[in-house]
């Protein structure tokens, strides 16, 4: 036995030598040479709310112990529940957003009001609720290897993209092929309780493709790009989700995880230490693209400025430049030995590892989208320290010529204006839905009622239905009036038998309390469900849907909506 216990202990201490020998260096600490006017903080946080372990004043606690100064909680939901307002706990000012689940993705909306159903569905719609919400929309996770948690609707007008995220990096190190990335995880199981914010800034991954669809984007239009750090101090065992408490480890740590990373937000005014107005500020700069992304698990604290300077002033990364005239590009910072700037112009280098605290790039009036890294020579294939936003160089264009104008070339009505004829309802076996033409001041409209039975969620749906028995081969859209009882989403469904499989394709429209034109073109539809085409076979379909589901609305709820000039037309120009 004592032999044993010896070569135990003797096991033991050379595991512990050969951790110690290989630790991650300890972080840079840095003194800075000036203060760059940004405020320390992070997004993405969860509590116990939903998938975290702690509830917001401990977490609060953490950041202001990792001397954070504000945070963002995104617990999961659907953006139905009332945000507390901002308040200051331990001295963080603290915001309550909502990570939203979509077919597209997870979607971030901050300083959104409260949403009138529930947000769901397709990416595309959700994005457009969030804005419709006065929010601001981040692409959530878009390098992450497990598809229901990765953005992919590209094409949405997003607000942001979260460029660096941690749990994606740990994910996409455990999805590689070969021993080295799982052993490297393993391996951070040893080091993480000796060096815990080096650990996780050491597992971070570049995020070569969520960067290259970024700089893709801000061609076109503004976007965003910030990090996140997605903390739920839970790694759970069974299934790497942190939905269970049961199975989970306590790691990687609130306060160690705001200690990994941070994002430097540049407010336009000082903060009042008046919780609301510190909001405000806090997230105009952010809207504004007044921020940079940097790792503090390498190196602390950063000071980073990138600016533009031209005839008309200077402009910071986030704005926009459209005056005539030569622009130089200014990149100051306080990167330690072996670190370097660069200078990229529409995803790639314009100026390459510069090793000066100063840098400046005369670009004379070339038109372009900037944007300034600093990296380390030790991680080449590893995300920069620091991030910036672009600056984008826009010079005035002359307007594009109108499009021709379109005529309709064929049409068909779906109601006659007067009766319910080709129209019917069709529900699941607990809910109920009823149909009637309702008059009104002049003419007539479809008055459609629905019921969803209560409890969880079990397929709840009430429609109307309305037959189209030659097909839409003719056609190109569906046209129609429309308005609800209360602001609702429907979902318009195109039905059809493909292989003698009932199949539907859908488009989701919003619906005011006032009566508004919607249009639906057909190709725009996606289908519902993994199989069948992408989009409707025109020809084979016989039924159109107006479709109420749990996509949006609540299980329980009932209410109406009224339909009328219902039509089918194609169009030319």
């Amino acid at each position: 036995m004592t032999r044993v216990l010896a070569a135990t202990a003797a096991l033991a201490a050379a595991v512990a030598a050969s951790v110690l020998a290989t630790l991650p260096p300890p972080r840079l600490v840095l003194t800075p040479p000036w203060n760059d006017g940004t405020i320390p903080g992070l997004l993405h946080v969860h509590t116990n709310r939903s998938d975290g372990r702690f509830p917001p004043d401990v977490v609060a606690q953490r950041a202001a112990s990792a001397g954070l100064r504000f945070l963002v909680f995104t617990d999961h939901g659907t953006g139905t529940r009332p945000p507390d307002p901002p308040m200051y706990r331990s001295g963080v000012l603290c915001l309550d957003a909502v990570e939203i689940s979509t077919t597209g993705g997870h979607y971030l909306a901050l300083d959104a009001e409260v949403a009138p159903y529930p947000l769901g569905g397709e990416a595309r719609d959700v994005v457009d609720d969030v804005r419709r919400l006065g929010g601001f929309g981040v692409a959530a996770h878009p390098d992450s290897p497990k598809g229901d948690l990765r953005w992919r609707e590209w094409a949405a007008p997003i607000d942001a993209v979260e460029i660096i995220n941690p749990d994606t990096s740990w994910r996409l190190r455990l999805a590689e092929t070969g021993w080295r990335p799982k052993a490297s995880l393993l391996y951070a199981l040893f080091t993480y309780p000796v060096r815990p914010s080096e650990t996780i800034a050491g597992l971070l991954t570049n995020a070569s493709e969520s960067l290259a669809a970024w700089d893709a984007l801000i061609e076109r239009r503004p976007v965003v790009a910030l990090a996140g750090v997605d903390a739920h101090e839970k790694l759970e065992i069974r299934n790497s989700d942190p939905d269970s408490a049961r199975y989970a480890l306590p790691i990687p740590g609130y306060e160690s995880s705001f200690r990994s990373l941070s994002l430097r937000v540049r407010p336009d005014e000082p903060w009042r230490r008046d919780a609301a107005a510190d909001a405000k500020i806090l997230m105009r700069a952010i809207r504004a693209g007044h921020v940079y992304a940097a790792i503090d698990g390498w190196a602390t604290s950063p000071s980073f400025e990138f600016t533009a300077t031209h005839a008309g002033g200077a402009a910071q990364a986030g704005d926009e430049i459209r005056e005539r005239g030569p622009v130089t590009l200014n990149v100051r910072t306080n990167l330690p030995p072996g670190y370097s700037v660069t200078v990229w112009q529409g995803g790639r280098p314009l100026l390459k590892e510069q090793r000066e605290a100063s840098v400046s790039v005369p670009i004379g009036e070339a038109s372009g989208v900037y944007r300034a890294d600093v990296r380390s020579d030790d991680r080449p294939d590893g995300p920069p320290w620091i991030l910036s936003n672009p600056i984008y160089v826009r010079r005035v264009l002359p307007p594009a010529p109108p499009a021709g104008p379109s005529h309709v070339v064929s049409s068909r009505p779906l109601f006659d204006g007067r009766t319910t004829a080709g129209w019917s309802v069709e529900h699941d076996r607990t809910s109920v839905a009823g149909l009637d033409a309702a008059p009104r001041v002049v003419g007539t409209e479809l008055r459609v009622r629905f019921g969803l039975s209560g409890g969880s969620l079990v397929g709840q749906f009430a429609a109307a239905a309305v037959e189209v028995p030659t097909g839409l081969a003719n056609y190109d859209r569906v046209q129609f009036r429309a308005r609800g009882d209360r602001p609702m989403r429907v979902s318009i469904q195109a039905r059809a038998e493909v292989g003698g499989v009932s199949q539907r394709w859908q488009r989701s429209v919003y619906l005011e309390t006032t009566d508004r034109e919607r249009t639906v073109t057909f190709e725009d539809m996606t289908r519902v469900g993994e199989t069948g085409p992408p989009h409707p076979p025109l020809a084979d379909v016989r039924s159109l849907l107006f479709v109420v589901d749990t996509t949006n609305t609540a299980p329980g709820a009932s209410g109406r909506l009224w339909v009328s000039d219902a039509k089918l037309e194609r169009l030319a120009r």
